[in-house]
C-alpha cells in the first residue's frame, strides 16, 4: 500500500521542493563560460539520469515505467521539458520581473483547471494565500516591468498557463513512478538544448560548468521533483502553484548570500509579504480541514509503493 501524507505534510513536502527548485538560480549564476542551451542541456540529461538511477534503485525498469505511466504523465513530462525551454526564450525577450509577475498567476490557472477536470473547489484559504502572494509579488517587481515584445509577453503567459496545467496533470493521473515526468521532460529538454547549442557554440564546457548544470538538474530536479510530484496527490492543484511561489521569494536570498547581488528593499519586502502568506497557508491547512474533500482522490490514484523511498513507507492509518 503507498504512503498516506496529511495535506499539511504535503504542503511541507512542496514547500521544501521549491526552497531546493530556488538554488537553480545560484548555479546558474556561478556558470563560467557555458550560456544557457548549454546549461539547459547538462540540467536536462543529468535530471533525467537521475530519476532514471532512482527508479532502478526502486527495483523497477524505468522504460516500462514510462509505458505504464500513461498519457497524462507524458504529457505532463513534455511540459516539464517545454517550462526549462520556454523559460529562456521568455527572459531573452521580456524582463525577469515580468516573467516573475506572470508565474505568480498559475495558481489561478491551477485553480480553474482543478475545477473543470477534477471538480475541486477553491477554498476561502487558498484564495485569500492567493490574493496576498500577488500583492507580494507585485511589491517584488515593484517598477520593473519595462520593456518586451508581443512573444515574449505570449511566452510568459504560456509559462504560467503550462504550470497550472502540469499540477493538475500530475494530480490526476495514476502513476507508479513519480519520477516519470522528470525522466520525459529532462530527456526532451536536453534534445532541443543540445541540437540548439550544437550548432551554436557546441557542447564543449569547462569542468565547473558540468557540475553547476548537474547540480541544477541532477540533483535539484532530479531527486527532488519525484517528492514533489508525490506530494501533489494530497494537495489541491492551487495550493501546489501557489507553495511553489517559496522557489521565487528564496531565489534572490541565494544570490544575495553567496554571489553578492543585493536584492531591493522591494524583493525583500514582497518576498516577506508572499512567505507569510504560503506559511499561513500551510499552518491551516495542519488543522485537518478540507482533508476529507480530497480523500476519495487521494485511494483511487495513489501511487505505487515501490515507487517512495523506504523511508517513507507507512501504514496507513485505519
Amino acid at each position: 500500500m503507498a504512503v498516506k501524507l496529511s495535506r499539511f505534510q504535503g504542503s511541507l513536502v512542496i514547500m521544501a521542493c521549491g526552497i531546493a527548485f530556488s538554488f537553480g538560480a545560484l548555479t546558474f549564476r556561478y556558470l563560467e563560460e557555458a550560456d544557457a542551451w548549454q546549461y539547459l542541456f547538462i540540467r536536462g540529461a543529468s535530471a533525467a539520469l537521475v530519476s532514471i538511477v532512482i527508479i532502478l534503485g526502486m527495483g523497477r525498469n524505468p522504460f516500462k515505467s514510462v509505458i505504464e505511466a500513461g498519457s497524462a504523465q507524458v504529457i505532463a513530462g513534455l511540459i516539464m521539458g517545454s517550462l526549462f525551454t520556454l523559460y529562456v526564450i521568455a527572459l531573452s525577450r521580456v524582463t525577469a520581473a515580468f516573467v516573475l509577475l506572470i508565474q505568480s498567476t498559475s495558481p489561478f490557472y491551477a485553480a480553474l483547471f482543478a475545477r473543470i477536470f477534477l471538480k475541486e473547489s477553491l477554498t476561502r484559504d487558498t484564495g485569500i494565500a492567493m490574493f496576498v502572494s500577488l500583492i507580494g509579488v507585485g511589491v517584488m517587481v515593484g517598477g520593473g516591468l519595462e520593456g518586451g515584445d508581443p512573444v515574449g509577453i505570449t511566452l510568459s503567459i504560456i509559462l504560467s498557463v503550462a504550470l497550472g496545467g502540469y499540477t493538475v496533470l500530475v494530480r490526476s493521473s495514476p502513476a507508479r513512478d513519480p519520477g516519470v515526468p522528470t525522466v520525459v521532460g529532462g530527456t526532451a529538454s536536453a534534445l532541443v538544448a543540445g541540437l540548439v547549442a550544437g550548432f551554436g557554440p557546441g557542447l564543449e564546457m569547462s569542468g565547473n560548468d558540468i557540475l553547476m548544470g548537474f547540480i541544477g538538474g541532477g540533483i535539484l530536479i532530479g531527486a527532488f521533483t519525484p517528492f514533489w510530484n508525490y506530494a501533489h496527490r494530497f494537495v489541491p492543484s492551487a495550493d501546489i502553484s501557489l507553495l511553489l511561489i517559496s522557489e521565487i521569494v528564496a531565489a534572490p536570498l541565494w544570490v544575495w548570500i553567496w554571489v553578492d547581488e543585493t536584492p531591493r528593499t522591494e524583493t525583500l519586502v514582497g518576498g516577506a509579504i508572499c512567505l507569510a502568506s504560503v506559511v499561513w497557508l500551510t499552518l491551516r491547512s495542519s488543522r485537518g480541514n478540507g482533508d476529507r474533500q480530497f480523500e476519495r482522490l487521494e485511494q483511487t490514484r495513489a501511487l505505487h509503493i515501490g515507487a517512495v523511498p523506504a523511508f517513507f513507507r507507512v501504514k496507513k492509518n485505519s
